[in-house]
């Protein structure tokens, strides 16, 4: 299914409506998001859901719903991640150097004298 983005103007009187109207939408399967926006009373729901479904969930709890908008929904900003600044270029990557001060052992483990040396 495709994600779409619904908007739709509904009406807020009090909290118990706006707790109402977000309590049946988030039920509804394939909603991702749910805004309200109460200064517009504007409901946003974002999601793979049927516009119908969400209109018909809102009527069922004494709701009218007017649709504003269906359409896909705004794809998400591309963050850039600011790159360090460096003052000289950077060396290549070195393995680190091995001491030359190695001890040695001997480990033997067969009886007829062959072994390991482990350094």
């Amino acid at each position: 299914m495709v994600v779409k983005k619904v908007e739709m103007k509904v009406d807020i009187n009090c909290g118990k409506c706006k707790n109402a109207i977000m309590q049946a939408v988030a039920e509804i399967e394939g909603v991702n998001q749910v805004v309200l926006d109460e200064e517009k009373s504007l409901l946003t729901v974002v999601g793979t859901m049927d516009p119908i479904c969400v209109a018909e969930k809102l009527r069922k709890i004494k709701q009218k719903p007017v649709v504003v908008n269906i359409g896909p929904p705004k794809p998400p900003e591309a963050k850039t991640v600011p790159q360090p600044v460096c003052c000289k270029p950077c060396p290549p990557y070195c393995p680190p150097y091995y001491n030359n001060n190695c001890d040695m052992v001997t480990v033997s483990t067969y009886s007829k004298g062959s072994g390991c040396t482990i350094v």
